[in-house]
């Protein structure tokens, strides 16, 4: 039986407090947890040597500090020991009464404690909102499922490493990150690195390079190539490998023998990858990619059903005109549907907006199609990329993913999680990920299934299939391996 100290601290709000303690330690005992409640005695200068001393007495393996004060006070002098739990009843969950100060502390509670809860899904959502980093790493006292999963992360085994990852995109990397943070031996920094540079530009690589332990290269891109060529001997270099890479421009330059492994995102690649080039099978390991699936677990608006959502319309590959396709082709049946559309517009690629003529031609005749419609701007939303994302999911019902060719669609599993129900166009190596169950030959087929399953019992069966199916791609599932990746342990 795993035992927790639950540590309840002082307050203006001292009964809210309690009632919040209470609550951690049934839901705990319901989950087969020994918790003990103990109140704060000490000031806050010395509370962290009381709990520590607390947690010794009780052998407890898990720490709960229940308070906004005593978990910041707690959580900058924490020992990282054993896993740390800020839980915050005294936050407020409107935007006007979170100060910056404020602000500030949660962002230190949530960067050095290994997790944090909230009263309700509102504060929760207001600091995910206000807060740099919280995605991810914030739950609700009525869900302790993911303190669980954090349970299981802690038992990963890591030697003494420094890792740097280097990317121009770490949209895919936050499991990664947050793993390695929380890892007691191990210190982690991150490089930014333009795609179109083939060189390092910033004044401080050489230091990095020296510093690491381990490099891994988070995309194949000219990041990829430079280190394959200079990385020193003795060191580890990782490249992870999405998709597109495998057939760009720069990637015959990869010294392949420098590299310890690559890491290849689903088993469709694996076979393009070598097909195309005479690499080292042996070098060479698929991992899927993954998601932070509790993060995404929320409740849905009532409307949901009625919301249709794309997640990242640029390039056009993406293809957005077949989202408006499936919109037209429903607002013939109920003018309630609505198409949200969220991301960088293309113009803010200069990749794309000033060598691609073509996709730039494309991009405007969509955009003309919309404004001379009355009734496509009226239910179609442009959203722009930000923070939050996870909340922005509770009020899409159906996530649309009609790429030509992405096989693992990130953006369809994090809606999977959410509950939204993904719709997929026919491509190869899509149903080798997520079956084929929602998986349609064209638009005008992805529009006649919403029509039916609209209903809320028909679409809330699927949305409860797809949330359940979803659960493989929790990076829990996948961080072992990339323990083993990372550390180079045999057979990784």
């Amino acid at each position: 039986m795993t035992t927790a100290l639950i540590y309840r601290g002082r307050g203006k709000n001292l009964s809210g407090l309690d009632q919040a303690a209470l609550r951690l330690q049934v839901n705990l005992h319901s989950l087969g947890f020994e918790a003990h409640v103990l109140a704060q005695e000490q000031p806050l200068a010395t509370i962290t040597d009381e709990v520590q001393a607390q947690a010794g007495k009780t052998q407890a393996q898990l720490v709960f500090v229940v308070g906004y004060s005593a978990a910041f006070a707690v959580a900058q002098q924490w020992n990282r020991q054993l896993p740390l739990v800020a839980v915050l009843p005294d936050i407020p969950s409107h935007t006007e009464s979170l100060y910056d100060s404020t602000s500030q502390n949660i962002e230190t509670i949530i960067r050095l404690a290994d997790y944090t809860l909230v009263n309700d899904t509102a504060s929760r959502s207001l600091i995910e909102y206000s807060v740099p980093g919280a995605d991810g790493s914030v739950g609700t006292l009525a869900h302790l499922e993911p303190v669980l999963r954090m349970l299981k992360l802690q038992d990963l085994s890591f030697p003494p490493l420094k890792v740097l990852i280097s990317s121009h995109d770490f949209r895919f990397t936050p499991g990664i990150v947050r793993m390695l943070e929380k890892a007691n031996k191990v210190e982690v920094r991150l490089q930014e690195w333009a795609l179109e540079e083939a060189a390092p530009t910033d004044h401080n690589h050489q230091e990095l390079m020296d510093w690491a332990d381990v490099v891994l290269c988070e995309w194949a891109g000219r990041n990829a190539i430079w280190y394959s060529h200079n990385l020193p001997a003795g060191k580890r270099l990782l490249i992870r490998l999405h998709g597109f890479e495998a057939q760009a421009a720069w990637i015959t330059d990869l010294n392949f023998s420098r590299v310890d492994q690559l890491i290849l995102v689903s088993e469709f690649y694996r076979q393009q990858v070598l097909s195309l080039h005479r690499w080292d099978r042996h070098k060479i390991k698929v991992i899927g990619n993954s998601i932070e699936f509790d993060a995404f677990s929320r409740p849905k608006r009532q409307d949901a059903p009625y919301h249709l959502g794309m997640l990242g319309f640029t390039p056009f590959l993406k293809r957005p005109d077949l989202a408006v396709d499936i919109l037209e082709n429903l607002l013939t049946h109920d003018e309630r549907y609505m198409l949200h559309l969220r991301g960088r517009a293309p113009w803010h690629f200069s990749w794309l907006w000033n060598k691609n003529l073509a996709e730039v031609d494309a991009y405007r005749q969509l955009y003309q199609r919309i404004g001379s419609s009355p009734q496509l701007r009226e239910h179609l939303v442009f959203e722009t990329q930000g923070a939050n994302v996870e909340s922005w999911f509770s009020k899409i019902g159906w996530i649309l993913s009609l790429s030509d060719r992405e096989t693992f669609h990130l953006a369809a599993a994090e809606g999977m999680a959410s509950g939204a129900v993904p719709l997929f166009v026919e491509r190869t190596g899509v149903t080798d990920i997520f079956s084929d169950r929602w998986v349609f030959p064209s638009a005008e087929a992805i529009a006649d299934y919403i029509v039916e399953h609209t209903s809320r019992p028909l679409w809330a069966a699927q949305s409860a299939a797809a949330q359940s199916y979803a659960t493989r791609f929790d990076f829990q599932e996948v961080a072992q391996e990339w323990a083993n990746s990372i550390c180079g342990v045999e057979g990784a």
